[in-house]
């Protein structure tokens, strides 16, 4: 059975990543619709170095999968 701090981790990164891709399109949004001046990009902010956040998470819960995985 995985450990709950490890499908924390997973729904944290999750939920992070979520909320990166709406911020990202709402940006494209105001942008595309000429409310703000910006760069017309709807995956901005998924290749910015935020990402690396919600991708520690998602990583320590595959590490956590895999450390269960070789004890037993």
């Amino acid at each position: 059975m995985i450990k709950t701090k490890y499908l924390v981790s997973l729904v944290i990164g999750l939920i992070m990543v979520f909320i990166l891709q709406t911020m990202s399109y709402l940006n494209w949004i105001l942008v595309d619709q000429d409310v703000i001046n910006g760069v017309r990009d709807q995956y901005l902010f998924l290749k910015t170095p935020l990402m690396i956040i919600p991708v520690l998470f998602i990583s320590y819960f595959v590490y956590g999968v895999n450390s269960k995985g070789t004890k037993e």
